[in-house]
């Protein structure tokens, strides 16, 4: 996976929320208080998510198509 570009969306510990931002679960000790990430963001401790990678950019893009189809 050499495309693969560090950022939120790509991270074993990260869980989306909507089209824009997410939790990063990282440290399960702050349930349910975990901080919030953008999706385009990075830390240190990031780690490939692998073909989890292409579930989660699939919800984002059909969350922003229906976003698109109830404005219009």
């Amino acid at each position: 996976m050499k495309h693969l570009v560090k950022r939120c969306l790509t991270c074993r510990h990260f869980r989306p929320q909507d089209t824009v931002e997410g939790i990063c679960r990282i440290d399960k000790t702050l349930s349910p208080d975990y901080p919030i990430m953008g999706h385009e963001d990075v830390c240190a401790s990031w780690l490939t998510a692998g073909q989890q990678y292409y579930i989660r950019a699939g919800w984002v893009k059909k969350q922003l198509e229906n976003k698109q189809e109830d404005q219009q």
